[in-house]
């Protein structure tokens, strides 16, 4: 019987071994031996390198092989390697330990760096390697956001026995982290591109925690337009040198942490900071190149210089139909200036890309203006479509999540507050059928003082193809009152064609700009507050105005005025008045710009290319009243340039003509930005020029204004944003004035010129920042005390 024994012993163990050696396919999960958390882009090298793999940005893995798996080698910059052999389950769930010293501290040049060949190798192969030199190309993604706060995993018994006082919300806070998160969001979408710039993307279902209606979703918009092959890559708003940009070996210091054998490629991860001393807006991170191609497999990165801000990108690709491709990306965003009962809150938006087809039929005709849109019936899928969409079903935390915050949108009927927050996006309050117009409701300006002020409008629960309202405004320095009236019909809402009919009587700029189109934004334009004189103006017009193709609108109108102007006026002349009957006809050409739709309301997004203005004005004499005939010509062009060195360049062009007989109230002032009782840059015109200065029936001006970033100042202590501004503008005056007002009005036939300096972002939080600005006036018209010629600004900026 022993024998027996022993002979099914030995049977067994060779079954056993039989089974371990047939091992083809293996998965699991990588995490951190100290902290659990999941590591994403871990090396795993099968058998000594014949194939491999790396984790996903869940720390998951799954790896097959045509030959029995005997071995697993799992490796990870900054941790200890780990050589596992896997039994028959095909199970392997690992723990790496992190390593005493994370990251080499030598470093060694270019020239005998052994990564500056890798790196050059993959910056000639960046065209190559661009997702957006494919042809076209379609996909499905889906999309987790998550906000939450201190990993409760982190939370030990030392923070209970601390003897830093702690009130009840902090303890209260950390008992609902460890069983939930703060909010969640899900969302599928379809998305397309055609070369060059056309893009659609749908979001077919979403799922918002707390909300029962939500009229938005998440999606990989940040994450996806971040392209470590760009020169200058768009990280969150802000412009970063790519580390494959050319010259980046000059700039950046580049470490080959390991090199993974996978078959016959091999995968280099290289580190990447700056180099000391070199200011420019850089980032820092992982770099892994494979040989395949020398392209990018994974990147890991985040800003070398914020720290208002800790951004964490990590994108990883596959090879697609022979062609390197993202199929994960994720983003944590982590504000240290804020604090929630104690804890410090974070976000994560991951993003899993999935059914990618590099060869679509798509045509130029499968694209509209709007680039990014909702599904009417995406808040209102059935569970089986996410089962179908997610990459793994919700753990407990989430689901837990989904749970509280849906009862608790219930109660506190989040729906309708976030309802009212889209209204306020657009500056408008719902009360039923009305909307309140909440740009009536205060102005300041030096002219009429505090203005207080009432305005509403219809809304679509009354008629969504039809909208009548009107406001009424007082002003207590000139104690005068403002009030208008329009109505507006939409006679087709894709191309948003409207038929507007207004009446008001308010105040106006004397020779000030007009165009179609042009939405200025919180800190775009600071002008208005310093303007000293303004015209009392009556005003009525009927327009027609939309959008033809995806990136020019066109405006008509006919409008007619009476201007009582304030400016020159005198007791020898009281009461002037101009009567001006205009016809215009405006565009707006934007190409490349998109436009989304969320939050019920179309949102324009920049884009990349020149923004350009037109509009003819043709004074019509002795029609409705009109006294005046003369044809009028506006240009304005706006546009930014990146450059690798030398950072961003805002340019922006305007220029204008007038021929005939015309009012002054309807020639250009000079366009200035300057009063000794408002000491905050504008944003836009001379600023170092009183507003009414100048006077000219042509004019063209130039302002430009470099951003060097904080290339040139950067230390521990202070290190703001260095703007270089230089503006420039030529005029005259062919066009007869009134006598009493010629020897009043200059003109620019000489040429003004200005230049100054802006240090931005001094003081400065996660959001905002204030900063101070010199400007200098040179040139013909510089003023005989030199003193007089430079003037101190403050300026404000929005950070995020």
């Amino acid at each position: 019987m022993l024998y027996f024994r022993l002979f099914f012993v030995c049977i067994l163990c060779l079954l056993a071994t039989a089974t371990i050696a047939q091992v083809r396919e293996v998965y699991g999960t990588v995490r951190d031996a100290e902290t659990n958390e999941k590591l994403p882009f871990v090396s795993i090298a099968v058998n000594n390198g014949q194939t491999g793999t790396t984790t996903n940005l869940e720390g998951n893995y799954r790896v097959r092989h045509n030959q029995p798996i005997t071995s697993l080698r799992y490796s990870y910059v900054g941790y200890i390697a780990q050589v596992v052999q896997p039994d028959s389950t095909g199970l392997v769930n690992v723990y790496l330990q992190p390593s005493a010293a994370r990251l080499q501290e030598v470093i060694v040049r270019a020239g005998t760096n052994p990564a500056y060949r890798i790196i050059e190798l993959a910056t000639a192969n960046r065209e190559r390697n661009r997702p957006e030199n494919i042809p076209a190309y379609t996909y499905r993604t889906y999309n987790k956001f998550i906000l939450t706060a201190t990993d409760p995993n982190n939370i030990t018994l030392s923070d209970t026995l601390q003897t830093s006082p702690k009130d009840s919300s902090y303890f209260r806070m950390r008992k609902i982290l460890e069983k939930q998160y703060l909010f969640l969001m899900e969302s599928v979408t379809n998305y397309s591109y055609l070369r060059p710039n056309r893009t659609q993307e749908t979001i077919i279902a979403t799922r918002v925690s707390g909300l029962q209606q939500p009229s938005f979703g998440i999606v990989a918009a940040e994450a996806r337009d971040f392209s470590v092959y760009a020169d200058m890559a768009v990280f969150f708003g802000k412009n970063y040198l790519s580390p494959l940009s050319p010259g980046s070996t000059r700039k950046y210091d580049f470490i080959l942490q390991e090199t993974v054998v996978s078959g016959q490629d091999s995968v280099f991860i290289i580190s990447f900071e700056p180099q000391k001393g070199k200011n420019f807006t850089g980032l820092k991170g992982l770099l892994y190149i494979n040989s395949d191609g020398w392209a990018v497999q994974n990147i890991i990165a985040k800003s070398a210089s914020d720290d208002k801000r800790d951004i964490r990108l990590q994108q990883q690709f596959s090879k697609v139909q022979g062609r390197w491709f993202p199929t994960e990306l994720d983003v944590e965003i982590t504000i240290p200036q804020i604090e929630l009962k104690g804890h410090q809150p974070y976000g994560r938006i991951r993003t899993y890309i999935t059914n990618i087809n590099l060869n679509p039929a798509l045509k130029k005709s499968d694209f509209g203006p709007i680039a990014l849109r909702q599904s009417p019936l995406a808040n209102k899928q059935p569970e089986y479509i996410w089962q179908q969409n997610r990459p793994d079903s919700l753990d407990a935390f989430e689901q837990r999540t989904y749970t509280v915050m849906d009862s608790v949108g219930k109660a506190q009927n989040l729906d309708r507050t976030i309802r009212l927050m889209e209204y306020l996006l657009t500056k408008k309050l719902p009360i039923g059928p009305l909307n309140l117009d909440l740009d009536n409701l205060l102005h300041l300006s030096d002219f009429e003082g505090l203005r207080l002020g009432i305005g509403a409008h219809t809304n679509n629960r009354l008629l969504d193809w039809f909208s009548i309202g009107g406001y009424w405004g007082y002003g207590f320095k000139d104690k005068q009152e403002k009030y208008g009236a329009d109505a507006i019909l939409t006679l087709h809402k894709p191309s948003n064609l409207q038929l507007q009919a207004a009446f008001w009587d308010d105040v106006t700029e004397p020779g000030g700009r007009r165009l179609p189109f042009r939405e200025k934004s919180l800190l775009a334009d600071l002008r208005q507050p310093l303007l000293s004189f303004l015209n009392y103006t009556t005003h009525q017009h009927l327009s027609l105005s939309g959008r033809l193709g995806r990136y020019l609108q066109l405006h008509t109108q006919l409008q007619q005025e009476e201007h009582r102007p304030t400016l020159f006026a005198t007791d020898e002349q009281p009461g002037i008045k101009y009567s001006i009957t205009e016809a215009k006809a405006g565009l707006r050409f934007a190409y490349g710009e998109q436009l989304m739709q969320l939050f019920n309301q179309t949102m324009p997004t920049p884009g990349k290319y020149p923004v350009l203005w037109l509009q003819y004005t043709r004074g019509l004499d002795n029609v409705l009243d009109g006294n005046y005939g003369y044809n009028k010509y506006d240009l304005r062009l706006e546009a930014s340039l990146l450059h690798r060195t030398f950072g961003k360049t805002n340019l922006t062009l305007a220029g204008g003509l007038v021929k005939g007989i015309v009012p002054f109230t309807n020639l250009y002032n000079g366009y200035g930005s300057y009063s000794d009782d408002y000491e905050v840059y504008a944003g836009e015109g001379f600023e170092t020029m009183t507003p009414y200065e100048f006077f000219s029936s042509r004019y063209s001006a130039l302002f430009m204004q470099q951003d060097l970033g904080k290339r040139l100042l950067n230390t521990k202590f202070f290190k703001p944003d260095l703007i270089l501004v230089t503006n420039v503008g030529i005029g005259n005056l062919k066009e007869p004035l009134p006598d009493h007002i010629r020897p009043q009005v200059k003109t620019m036939n000489k040429g003004f010129f200005e230049s100054g300096i802006m240090l931005n972002n001094i003081i400065s939080s996660a959001f905002s920042g204030i900063g101070v600005g010199a400007f200098y006036r040179y040139g013909p018209y510089e003023l005989p005390k030199r003193k007089d010629n430079l003037k101190f600004k403050l300026t404000a900026s929005i950070a995020f």
